[in-house]
C-alpha cells in the first residue's frame, strides 16, 4: 500500500491521499456475527487515515477498482466505507463517506474528489463479489448520556487556546457545537498517532473520548509551549532581549 497525505487544515481535517493497495487476503481477518436490523451492505476503501462523521476527506482516486467503486457510488448516489488499514492490520469499525464535490476529473478516468464523513459502522461480514471489497455492516452511534459541563468548558477552552498558537492568534471557535460533533473535530484535527485516532472512533461514550481529548490536548499543549517558548528564545538571539550591536569605536576612538 501506498498513501501520501499533502494536506492539513487546522479547523477542519482535509486530506489529499494518493492510494495504491494490493494486499493479501489474509489481511482480512473478521469475525462474523450476527445480522441486525440497521445492517446495510456498502462498499469498503481501505486507507492508512482514520474519518470521523462530519469531517472532510480529500481523494484521489486512480485505481481501477476504486474508480468503478466510486462511479457506481456516483451513479447511485450511495455512500462508501473507509476502513484503517494500519500495516497489515485492517481494522473492523469505519466510517462511511459521502461524496460532496467532484474537484476534477482526468482523461485515464482518475479523479479528484471531496467527501465527507457520514455514519460509523462495524463490519460483520466481509462480501467479495466485485474488484473492490465490499461488506455487511452494522451502524452505531454515542450512548445518550449527561457529559459534565466543567469537562466541556476546560477541553472547549484547551482546543481554543491550541488553535490560537497554531495560528498565532487567527483562529477561534464559533458558535455552540454539539459535544458529540465537537469531540470529532477535535479528534480529527489533533496530533495523535493513528492508532489512538481510531479507538476514539470507536468508543460510545462521548464523555470518555472528550476525557481522552482532555489529556491529548494537554501533551498537545505542552508541546506548542514549549515551540513557542524556542520561538521567541530564538527571535531574541537566546539573551531574552535584543542586544545593541557594538560600536566599532568609543568616544571618537
Amino acid at each position: 500500500m501506498r498513501a501520501a497525505i499533502y494536506g492539513f487544515a487546522a479547523h477542519r481535517a482535509a486530506f489529499v491521499i494518493h492510494f495504491n493497495c494490493g494486499f493479501p487476503r489474509h489481511f482480512l481477518e473478521f469475525r462474523t456475527s450476527g445480522m441486525a436490523m440497521n445492517t446495510l451492505e456498502i462498499p469498503l476503501f481501505p486507507l492508512n487515515t482514520v474519518l470521523f462523521p462530519g469531517m472532510p476527506l480529500h481523494l484521489h482516486i486512480f485505481e481501477p477498482r476504486y474508480k468503478e467503486m466510486v462511479q457506481k457510488c456516483l451513479d447511485e448516489k450511495t455512500e462508501f466505507g473507509i476502513l484503517l488499514l494500519h500495516e497489515t492490520q485492517l481494522c473492523q469499525v469505519g466510517c462511511t463517506a459521502r461524496i460532496t464535490q467532484i474537484l476534477r476529473q482526468f482523461e485515464n478516468g482518475s479523479m479528484d474528489i471531496l467527501t465527507e464523513g457520514r455514519r460509523r459502522f462495524r463490519v460483520l461480514d466481509v462480501l467479495n463479489r466485485e474488484s473492490y471489497l465490499e461488506a455487511v455492516v452494522e451502524y452505531f452511534d454515542d450512548e445518550n448520556e449527561d457529559i459534565p459541563s466543567d469537562l466541556l468548558k476546560k477541553v472547549l477552552n484547551a482546543y481554543q487556546k491550541m488553535i490560537r498558537l497554531q495560528t498565532r492568534g487567527v483562529g477561534a471557535i464559533r458558535g455552540i457545537f454539539d459535544p458529540v460533533h465537537f469531540s470529532f473535530i477535535i479528534a480529527s484535527t489533533i496530533d495523535m498517532v493513528l492508532k489512538d485516532r481510531q479507538s476514539l472512533l470507536e468508543l460510545t461514550s462521548t464523555t470518555e473520548r472528550i476525557r481522552k481529548l482532555d489529556t491529548a490536548l494537554l501533551v498537545t499543549m505542552r508541546k506548542l509551549d514549549k515551540q513557542e517558548k524556542l520561538k521567541r528564545v530564538a527571535e531574541m538571539n537566546g539573551h531574552g532581549k535584543h542586544e545593541p550591536e557594538e560600536s566599532e569605536s568609543k568616544d571618537g576612538e
